[in-house]
């Protein structure tokens, strides 16, 4: 069911009573600051393994475990955390700008819950990895391997015209090891065919749609080697050499968030 809250605003020159309608996904009762930031990277290791490991009943009853394509999964375990600490999100795809608080009327708004489920399952739709390069609006660029930090994102572009195609979530950075979560994608996800499957009801980016693509979140990791970052996938077994260099860093823009 969806929750509208609405506020009487009235301009000191007009004493009529005016009604703004808002959509309340969550409500915003803080800002985010470096405090929020840093606690923000603190719980990625263990929200990030909270949100890969849940289960949940279906509709009908099943068991379910959660199920994510690359960049939903990065999306979520920010989510997560603003919500959780009424911090506000702002994120801009190639369809509009998404708040977890914004005025109502949008087409979508009657179809998604007033929580972080519904927003979460709203801006997946339609947010793909190439917005993870929206660096000024999402994003913000990270200068190398060193400045990472948890919570960073990782996305795949540099072997793709430049155009990002797969994201990876920085769950812990040392010295010889970055952790990273990503999700990921069953099946065949490129058009024509994902135009075809739509015209049969079957939208493969769309959390709320039966044929979802998304899969169980995958672990991994990176260590330095002679020549730069190797990736080995814990649970494919998938070992890439000097694989980081095919990736942009970024990390959230956090403070944009409160404009």
């Amino acid at each position: 069911m969806s929750t509208v809250a609405t506020a009487p605003l009235t301009p000191k020159s007009d004493t009529r009573p005016h009604v703004v309608k808002l959509k309340i996904f969550w409500k915003t009762t803080r800002q985010w600051t470096d405090a929020e930031v840093a606690d923000y990277r603190a719980s990625v290791p263990i929200l990030a393994e909270q949100i890969r490991g849940e289960q949940y009943w279906s509709k009908n009853g099943d068991i379910h475990a959660n199920r994510f394509t690359c960049e939903d999964f990065a999306l979520r375990v920010l989510i997560q955390y603003a919500a959780s600490n009424g911090l506000p999100i702002k994120l801009t795809d190639g369809v509009r700008t998404y708040r977890n608080m914004e005025l109502y009327g949008k087409p979508e708004h009657g179809q998604y819950d007033s929580s972080m489920y519904g927003f979460a399952d709203m801006v997946e739709l339609t947010y793909g990895a190439p917005d993870m390069q929206r660096s000024g609006s999402n994003t913000v660029r990270v200068s190398g391997p060193d400045a990472l930090l948890p919570g960073d994102i990782l996305a795949q572009a540099n072997d793709w015209a430049g155009i990002a195609h797969h994201v990876q979530l920085v769950i812990s950075k040392s010295a010889s090891n970055i952790s990273v979560m990503q999700g990921n994608s069953s099946g065949v996800i490129v058009r024509p065919l994902t135009t075809f499957l739509r015209v049969l009801g079957m939208n493969r980016a769309d959390p709320q749609n039966g044929s979802y693509a998304g899969v169980k979140p995958e672990t991994g990791s990176y260590s330095p080697s002679g020549v730069g970052w190797d990736y080995k996938n814990d649970i494919t077994g998938r070992n890439v050499a000097n694989f980081l260099k095919e990736f942009e860093l970024y990390r959230w823009n956090f403070f944009e968030f409160n404009r």
